[in-house]
């Protein structure tokens, strides 16, 4: 006799659903601040734009610096 289950329903797969869409949009965020800075805009108009934490902006461009030299 077959069991069925759905995971969609699971609490640990919900967890893990909203753990990998907050880490996809946080790569979206970091692509997005490194190709304006590519463009010219400084980590001021990134952050404001953004509505995003000027410190995490900086550290961002900084790690992408150090990635690339």
């Amino acid at each position: 006799m077959p069991i069925f289950y759905d995971v969609e329903k699971d609490s640990l797969y919900q967890k893990g659903m909203k753990k990998g869409i907050a880490l996809g949009e946080e790569k979206v965020i970091e692509k997005s601040v490194i190709l304006l800075h590519k463009a010219g805009y400084s980590a001021t108009e990134i952050s404001e734009a953004y509505d995003y934490n000027l410190e995490k902006v900086i550290h961002i461009i900084d790690f992408y610096k150090l990635k690339n030299k």
